[in-house]
């Protein structure tokens, strides 16, 4: 007989121990561009929940709530998107946009969490896509198969990788919206006034090395006016560092996690060694200044010019059409040790998923379906320059048409993506802390740190049979 999800393992999955009066009260700063402060501690690896709570089925003429994090454009779009699908919507329900802010520092969501665990989880719900393998095997999000069947939706329309983060155990848990690639962005003007060509970009990271020297500025006490580049900042996550030196996360065979691959070990220690060009005090305030939301939007500090080079991704290009116009930029692959490294750039993306305990599963997956079909996911892409993740609409001559968002398209065949495993966020957690904690500040040595990422992953997904 199935139970309800109990108050302690609820605790595991949202990993804080604290009251669920408190955890329901805490506001989680939003930081969807923003890099997240490393998390002070690390969750107990989760055992599979029961069944939550059932809901009550929405019935014919009320409003279902879409939950998600986004801001500025892609809040903007999908609020367009939403408006179409109310106004075709023949069913009687309407869909009306939530925002919720994400917990900085982590991949969970306290609120939907919550949510779920109380019967009362929204219809429909914005995923990261590498989470939904977790949330599915925690018993947080529905099954879809059996709709996505009637509905005619396969995995031969999306790109493979985008499929399978989307499934756990040949079953569909959630529906695959967009993706994006990674490439190294500069501004040409604050180059070329620090005395070098913005038409020949660095290849390698020596190369790379003398330009953010003479692109940093400091002021008179020794803190940087202007970064020339933040060795983890952005989408500069230790999975960026490691492809750039070709490691591995994953083995193809037995699926076990690998980040202490000695190419990623290479990347850590390059990293590291790099730091002192900057100071790691320099980079924690800068971290600590652009926490929350601080720094999105036309506060982002490459937009200011703040920052000469960021690692960022093809959302950018959307950026820099709304907040600098009249700006001039270039976006050339990332430098690798040996020359330019296409092959550093990885695949992320968003879902939309329905979650556990929504009993109107039919009216929820009618949305998602919508959203995530060529009609609302090419609005969406189109306005925000993401990729889409349906074969036929990423074949649109509209994402080749812009120079800048052509790159991001010539880097997708050669992106990587994250495991997709039931224990997705908390490995996300794990990396944030040793990327931008315990690696710059010494507390454990790359090797170290890579080592105990593996060690705990390892014997979570072992646990939960994995590997069997």
């Amino acid at each position: 007989m199935k139970q309800k999800l109990s108050r302690r393992r609820f605790l595991q999955y949202t990993g804080i121990a604290a009251s669920a009066t408190v955890l329901a009260a805490c506001a989680p700063v939003p930081a969807p561009s923003a890099p997240a402060a490393p998390a002070p501690t690390q969750a107990a690896a989760p055992t599979q929940a029961a069944a939550p709570t059932a809901a009550a089925a929405a019935p014919s003429g009320t409003t279902m709530e879409a939950w998600t994090q986004m801001t500025d454009v892609a809040a903007t779009s999908t609020k367009a998107i939403i408006d179409n699908y109310n106004a075709k919507n023949t069913k009687g329900n309407k869909v009306t946009f939530v925002y919720i802010a994400q917990t900085q520092g982590s991949q969970s969501d306290p609120k939907l969490l919550t949510a779920v665990a109380g019967g009362t989880p929204p219809a429909a719900y914005y995923a990261d896509r590498f989470t939904v393998p977790q949330y599915a095997y925690q018993g947080f999000f529905q099954d879809i198969t059996d709709q996505s069947k009637t509905a005619g939706v396969s995995a031969d329309q999306y790109f493979p990788f985008a499929w399978q983060e989307a499934t756990f155990k040949d079953k569909v848990y959630a529906l695959p919206f967009d993706t994006d690639t990674r490439a190294l962005w500069y501004n040409k003007d604050v180059v070329q006034k620090a005395g070098l060509d913005p038409e020949k970009p660095p290849q390698t990271l020596d190369d790379f090395k003398a330009w953010v020297d003479k692109l940093n500025v400091k002021g008179s006490n020794g803190t940087l006016t202007q970064f020339g580049w933040h060795p983890y900042y952005d989408q500069m996550w230790l999975y960026t560092w490691g492809y750039m030196f070709k490691g591995e996360f994953q083995d193809a065979t037995t699926k076990k996690i690998t980040f202490a691959n000695p190419n990623n070990v290479k990347a850590m220690e390059y990293m590291k060694a790099w730091i002192p060009t900057w100071g790691v005090e320099n980079l924690d305030a800068m971290l600590s200044a652009c926490a929350g939301a601080a720094c999105n939007g036309p506060n982002d500090w490459f937009w200011t010019g703040q920052f000469a080079t960021i690692c960022s991704g093809d959302w950018k290009v959307s950026q820099a059409k709304q907040f600098k116009p009249d700006g001039h930029y270039g976006v050339v692959p990332l430098p690798g040790p040996d020359g330019p490294a296409p092959f550093a750039s990885w695949a992320g993306g968003w879902s939309w998923a329905v979650p556990k305990g929504y009993k109107d599963v039919p009216n929820a997956f009618d949305f998602i379906s919508y959203i995530c079909g060529p009609e609302g996911m090419l609005k969406y892409c189109k306005d925000t320059y993401h990729i889409p993740t349906n074969k036929t609409a990423a074949q649109d001559p509209y994402f080749s048409a812009d120079p800048l968002h052509k790159v991001f398209m010539d880097l997708l065949p050669v992106s990587h993506n994250r495991p997709p495993i039931p224990f997705g966020s908390q490995l996300w957690d794990l990396q944030v802390k040793a990327l931008q904690d315990e690696i710059p500040h010494g507390t454990k040595t790359p090797l170290q740190a890579l080592t105990d990422i593996d060690t705990t992953i390892n014997k979570s997904l072992q646990d939960a049979g994995f590997f069997s």
